[in-house]
């Protein structure tokens, strides 16, 4: 090798040490015991960076740390600095080559494996609480100083350390998968991830919300209104997940960590940090779904053995997460009361502070944010479906409330016991109704829509048709465009295609057609659920266990 060569190999790693050691240093500022952002910062490298770098990422920590543990050496003892002077992306080098190179997490070419990203997130926080642990252990303290609660620590270093990778990992791994498959570079990627749907729908709508909560947060006179306001952080999350997978959970759970952290009263609170487990639960399980939703995706027409279980795995995962959203709509009921009295209680403060402010404005637009959190709880389970069955959710719930505020008539026919389909399939079929119309409505300008419903048996096998038809006009005002019906209906958007894929899981078949005046949609499927019982049972007028905060 030249000596130019040497050169620019010793220059190269200087400046990927350099790099990584500003980089951490930058973080760190903004990090603390329970959110430990540059562990997400640490990881992302780890996952990315080529191994042949890895020497020169030591080295950048080295600086950092060594600077920590020399400070403090009067402080907290030698043995303390010594612990402390181990750099810990060192020792997390093996765990992460093993799950690179076993698990494939992140093959050259494909998906993201999430789950394998998972479970090297649960090892490496894992590893690093213990060091920390570790170094508290042997610290030399004076007298005066606090017991160590060894317990609430590892709590907070371990929730810290999972939350702070949830934070930065998924989001990176979404840029880099895009990088991948478009071959293109870091700034063309980035550059396409917002112009996408996903970026507009966060900012025109979680962003809002989520900035509504952080202020009711901050405003609250008490712990429990503070815990209500981010608990409802995590709804964002399931949304983006049940429209672009995971990488819509990666996005909605990096906005609604930060949320949650910026609710803080100070800097080592408890109660912040159960909602941080709260809202770690919630990406994960989104993380995974959004994952295998697009793993079944890609086994599609593999045999008939495969994609039958395929099928039934999807409906389970489907049946898993629709009983979640079940019990977060029960969840938000509860706990309305509860906001509007913390929301008269500011707006009185306000009075009594500033008396000559006009609140109406703000009043206006908290009502009008609160009105869209309702829309999307009742669009992920739909409260008219869940009292009184799917005829009356689509006669009069919220399917009829958005059609009539764009002055589209509507009409719900039915026969053949509809009533007494599965819950299950009841909500599969008012999915399947607000996709459609969502795309009829989207695509073409509608003045009238008609959802036809009809169910019979043949060979011992349920079998359900819904006929959306549509009479389209010449008024160009009647046409509504994407976001807001979508998000009334919390469809995905996604037109015909998203409509035959959920159909499928139940073994259903779509058939579009042009009529003399307009379109429309046939969907067929089948029951196989009809004379099962349910498998999850909710007790009514009690607070669902994930909303316990004792």
């Amino acid at each position: 090798m030249s000596h130019g060569s040497r050169w620019n190999v010793w220059l190269r790693h200087g400046t990927v040490a350099l790099a990584y050691a500003l980089g951490y240093l930058l973080l760190r500022q903004v990090s603390w015991s329970h959110w430990v952002l540059f562990a997400g910062y640490r990881l992302s490298v780890l996952l990315l960076v080529p191994y042949r770098y890895w020497p020169a990422l030591v080295v950048g920590e080295m600086g950092p740390v060594a600077y920590v543990s020399l400070s403090c050496l009067e402080a907290f003892g030698w043995v303390w600095s010594s612990v402390m002077l181990v750099p810990p992306i060192a020792l997390a080098m093996p765990l992460v080559r093993a799950c690179r190179d076993r698990l494939n997490m992140i093959p050259a070419h494909g998906p993201v494996r999430m789950g394998a990203v998972l479970v090297c997130t649960l090892a490496v926080s894992g590893l690093w609480s213990l060091v920390i642990l570790a170094a508290l252990s042997v610290a030399k303290t004076s007298s005066n100083f606090p017991p160590i609660d060894y317990g609430v620590a590892a709590a907070q270093y371990f929730i810290g350390n999972y939350l702070g990778i949830l934070t930065l990992v998924p989001l990176v791994l979404m840029v880099w998968e895009g990088r991948v498959k478009r071959a293109a570079s870091w700034r063309l990627a980035i550059e396409h991830a917002l112009g996408e749907r996903l970026a507009i729908e966060v900012a025109a709508f979680v962003v809002p919300a989520l900035a509504l909560l952080v202020w009711i947060g901050l405003e609250a006179s008490g712990d429990g209104s503070r815990q209500v306001a981010r608990m409802l952080m995590f709804l964002p999350v399931i949304w983006l997940a049940l429209r672009h997978g995971w990488h819509g959970a990666a996005v909605g759970g990096t906005v609604a960590s930060i949320a949650v952290v910026l609710t803080m009263p100070e800097l080592y609170d408890t109660s912040t940090l159960q909602a941080e487990v709260f809202v770690a639960f919630a990406t994960t399980s989104m993380l995974l779904f959004g994952s295998r939703i697009a793993l079944l995706h890609q086994q599609k027409g593999r045999g008939s053995e495969s994609a039958g279980k395929s099928l039934d795995l999807a409906r389970r995962i489907q049946a898993q997460c629709e009983a979640q959203l079940r019990q977060t709509s029960l969840g938000i009921e509860l706990i309305s009361e509860t906001i509007h009295a913390t929301e008269e209680l500011m707006f009185e403060r306000l009075r009594q502070v500033r008396p000559m402010v006009d609140p109406r404005e703000l009043r206006r637009r908290t009502t009008v944010t609160r009105e869209q959190l309702f829309q999307l709880a009742d669009g992920l389970n739909p409260v008219t479906l869940r009292e009184h069955g799917l005829v009356a959710a689509l006669r009069r719930g919220g399917i009829a409330r958005a059609l009539d505020s764009h002055r589209i008539g509507y009409w719900c026919l039915a026969r053949g016991g509809i009533d007494q389909l599965s819950h299950a399939m009841q909500l599969a079929l008012h999915r399947l109704a607000c996709e459609g119309i969502a795309h009829l409505c989207g695509a073409h300008s509608v003045s009238d829509l008609t959802v036809h419903l009809r169910s019979g048996q043949h060979a011992r096998r349920r079998w359900v048709v819904v006929r959306i038809d549509a009479l389209f006009s010449e008024d160009p005002g009647l046409r509504v465009h994407g976001g807001p019906l979508l998000h009334r209906l919390a469809a995905t958007g996604l037109g015909l295609d998203a409509i035959k894929d959920r159909a499928e899981l139940y073994d259903g078949t779509v058939k579009v057609r042009t009529t003399a005046h307009g379109k429309c949609i046939s969907m067929m499927v089948y029951d196989d659920q009809a004379d099962s019982l349910e498998r999850v049972v909710l007790i009514e007028h009690t607070t669902p266990e994930l909303f316990n905060f004792r």
